[in-house]
């Protein structure tokens, strides 16, 4: 699986090509795509499949290892007991199962301000144990939050840069 990170790599690439056209040509270019990165797994020694639905990338190695990338909509399967805030527009989203566990991942943006976001994880997650809480000021440059929960099954990250023009966040959730 370490090596998949190198085919990753090329299909980011491959993805952007395939997103940039239209059509039947998008559908034959995705094909060619999917091709190519499976062909470059197999000289790396890894046995891939690989799907360009709809502008998602799916990845699955012969282990039964998957990534799922390129979404917009919360992963499927993400867990019930990490909300995702309503007011937080999804950029990218996406899933990886490693050795038969779970980690998901949302990235967007958040209508509204980063303190109040903030505030949002730290009253939505108190089921969890607070393993790290920091808040950084860089004055012009905007804040940085930073929250890790965890409980006995997972491990909760949030992420929320303000750069003083937007609010930015990244949620990841990790099975132990």
């Amino acid at each position: 699986m370490k090596k998949i990170i190198i085919t990753i790599s090329i299909l980011a690439v491959a993805v952007m090509l395939v997103l940039a056209l239209g059509g039947c040509t998008q559908n034959i270019a995705a094909k060619i795509a999917e091709k190519a990165i499976e062909d470059a797994a197999a000289k790396s020694g890894e046995s891939v499949d690989v799907n360009l639905d709809e502008g998602k990338v799916n990845i699955t190695d012969e282990e039964g290892n998957e990534v799922s990338l390129g979404g917009t909509t919360v992963p499927e399967g993400w867990p019930d007991v990490v909300p995702v805030n309503k007011d937080i527009t999804i950029q990218l989203s996406g899933s990886m199962k490693i050795d038969n566990k779970m980690n998901y991942n949302i990235s967007g943006l958040y209508k509204g301000t980063s303190e109040d976001l903030y505030n949002f994880y730290k009253g939505a997650l108190t089921s969890f144990s607070l393993d790290s809480d920091s808040v950084t000021d860089s004055g012009e440059d905007g804040k940085f939050y930073s929250l890790v929960f965890s409980n006995d099954k997972y491990t909760v990250s949030v992420f929320v840069t303000d750069s003083n023009k937007e609010v930015a966040v990244i949620l990841s959730v990790n099975e132990k």
